[in-house]
């Protein structure tokens, strides 16, 4: 029996079948874009700040290991930088990451959760070993001590404890790392398949609503047909992804509700494709406002665009940091060679250093200072180098401790940082001259707590905070330098001296041999007493620890047992005053001044002092001292005998 309809029954059932498919896509829609919430929401609040904390984790395990090797490798007091570092990264840094890890982590699956307790566990045996290494070379004297040393130092190579524990922790903290990024992508693929099948899923109900339409616009009257079709195109279009063109007609029905809310739904669909769009240019500021409160795939896009802008900011941002630190490394190797070079020519090698330093940061001009050690009285500075807008200049300055900014950088031992220096202010007082830079830096050449110069520098730059700390770590292995160029161009002028005397010598000998053809017995006799005495000075040589003194108390020669017994090289007395190997305690007593004004007065010394070996160890020596005259009967040197000694135990 076949059931009859009347159109307006027919009506209904099409409106019906209508406000089901209506109803059907809400539903799905509204679960696709709560599903797309759900997932950027994951990956906002778990996935990516995980991720984030993991990489600062494995860097601060990265920079760990340089500053423990900088501890092992680098002699130095207690009380760094590098070593506060360090300390600050045991006791407080890896504290306060490893809670917010342990917090977050939480919403990690239990294998993840495992693999971070594991690393936890590693990390803490790998500060312990940190902490054995900085307890067994807690100060200066520490490092001084070879055992200490033979055990510590194959840590830090190649397939050492710190070493090997280090990799294994990087490499497990990479591989979480991967795990959260893999979780990341995989949230916005599931996103991105939710609306795929969103997209397909209206095209369905597109072809469903324009069948449906068809039917009911068949039995529609036609004062309704022409807007009816007119919807159906533009439904057709958008069902095929296209946005019309053109906004429909606009009645006052219920159909032109129908088309009033189709043409707000196009809008709403051509702002969204245009904010899309810009997104995906990389455009994080293009503006959108959602068509309501409830626009659930406006505020996703919202939120999609603020995940999107924040990853890229930290992407920018580890970038940056990263350009500065390969900066500073490329910049320490590149110096470090430069100062290989040149180190027999102090006025070379700082123009040198001058010169690459300025490029290399981008500067105007500079100038180099070193420590004038030849006069006597205020200590001062001359300038060795200055470089200025890519030329050599030649200056001749001396500036003396307080006086300007490398004076005061010359007392004080401490970095000046100038950058309010105004337009009108030309009359710096700086060992450049008159300039109008907008920056100022001196930093001081120390090594060890001496200062052995002062590099300034000026540029119409305003210098980074990291370019200043590269100057300051540079500035050490300069100072360095410098100083191991000041005892060669000594031990140079040493030997040449040594050299002209002993042609003084060999002139002197072929005028007395020439003087003394008519004496020739009174020659053998001399000639033979001559070599019964370098006989008798080789024996002594050979067989006591014998020291030669100038009259202004600086070491002129030392033999073997000296060297033997002090602990010293002859490279590090001669030259230097003697009272490095005196107990400073001794040379502090009146006992000591009666003594040296004896000896400078041409008497002699016979009986017991305080001496110190090079790592720090009291002797209690006999000792013989003697001044040796001229034919004036003036003191010219003196010779230090070492008769007998032993140790001073606490």
């Amino acid at each position: 029996m076949k059931i009859k309809l009347s159109i307006g029954r027919k009506l209904s059932l099409g409106f019906t079948i209508l406000i089901g498919f209506f109803l059907f896509s809400n539903i799905f829609t509204f679960s696709v874009f709560r599903e797309s919430q759900r997932i950027n929401d994951q990956n906002s609040n778990v996935y990516v700040p995980s991720m984030l904390l993991l990489m600062e984790f494995n860097n601060m395990i990265i920079t760990s290991e340089r500053l423990i090797g900088n501890w092992i490798f680098i002699q130095s007091d207690i009380d760094t930088q590098d070593k506060n570092q360090l300390k600050a990264i045991i006791a407080q840094d890896y504290i306060d990451i490893k809670s917010k890890l342990v917090r977050i982590s939480e919403n990690w699956d239990l294998e993840m959760q495992e693999k971070l307790e594991e690393i936890f566990s590693d990390v803490d045996l790998l500060f312990v070993t940190h902490k054995y290494v900085m307890d067994e070379l807690a100060d200066w004297t520490s490092y001084d001590d070879p055992m200490i040393l033979f055990f510590v130092r194959p840590m830090m190579e190649e397939g050492g404890d710190i070493a090997m524990m280090t990799r294994k922790i990087t490499n497990q903290l990479d591989e979480l790392i991967d795990i959260q990024n893999q979780n990341v992508e995989l949230g916005y693929k599931q996103m991105n398949d939710s609306l795929d099948s969103l997209g397909r899923l209206t095209i369905i109900l597109t072809l469903l609503l324009i069948i449906s339409g068809a039917l009911i616009a068949y039995f529609s009257i036609k004062s309704i047909t022409n807007p009816v079709n007119k919807l159906r195109v533009a439904l057709q279009l958008m069902g095929q992804g296209k946005i019309p063109e053109t906004a429909v007609y606009v009645t006052n029905d219920e159909i032109g509700e129908m088309a009033k809310a189709l043409n707000f739904l196009v809008d709403g669909l051509k702002d969204k494709s245009s904010f899309s769009v810009e997104i995906g240019q990389g455009n994080f500021a293009s503006d959108f406002k959602p068509l309501s409160e409830e626009d659930d795939l406006g505020l996703a896009l919202l939120d999609m665009r603020e995940s999107l802008k924040n990853a890229k900011e930290e992407e920018n941002k580890r970038r940056i940091e990263d350009d500065k630190r390969s900066w500073a490394t490329h910049g320490i190797a590149k110096f470090a060679e430069l100062l290989r070079q040149n180190n027999d020519n102090i006025q070379e090698l700082s123009f040198s250093i001058i010169k690459n330093l300025v490029k290399y940061l981008d500067a105007n001009q500079g100038g180099i200072f070193i420590v004038n050690d030849e006069e006597i009285g205020e200590k001062s500075v001359d300038i060795k180098a200055c470089f200025a807008y890519d030329k050599k200049k030649f200056l001749k300055k001396t500036i003396y401790i307080g006086e300007g900014l490398v004076g005061t950088c010359l007392q004080e031992g401490e970095s000046i940082f100038l950058t309010d220096v105004p337009d009108t202010y030309v009359n710096i007082t700086s060992g450049l001259g008159d300039s109008n830079p907008r920056c100022i830096l001196i930093v001081p050449l120390k090594l060890n707590d001496e200062i052995f110069g002062v590099i300034e520098i000026a540029s119409f730059k305003i210098m980074e905070s990291y370019q200043i700390e590269f100057v300051e770590r540079i500035a050490e292995s300069i100072a360095a330098t410098i100083s191991t160029v000041k005892i060669n161009i000594r031990t140079t002028e040493l030997l040449h001296q040594s050299q002209e005397q002993s042609e003084e010598m060999r002139a002197q000998e072929e005028e007395m041999r020439q003087n003394m053809e008519e004496m020739h017995a009174t020659q053998e006799e001399m000639e033979r007493k001559e070599i019964e005495s370098q006989s008798f000075y080789e024996a002594i040589n050979e067989s006591v620890a014998l020291v030669e003194i100038s009259m202004d108390g600086n070491v002129r020669r030392v033999n073997k047992k000296v060297c033997d017994i002090l602990l010293f090289s002859e490279g590090e007395l001669s030259g230097h005053s003697h009272v490095k190997f005196f107990d400073k305690y001794f040379v502090e007593t009146s006992t000591y001044h009666q003594m040296w004004s004896d000896l400078t007065n041409g008497q002699k010394f016979d009986g017991t002092i305080s001496l110190i070996k090079r790592n720090g160890t009291k002797l209690s020596a006999q000792v013989a001292i003697h001044s040796i005259k001229n034919k004036y009967r003036e003191p010219v040197k003196i010779i230090f005998i070492i008769r007998e000694y032993s140790e001073v135990h606490a």
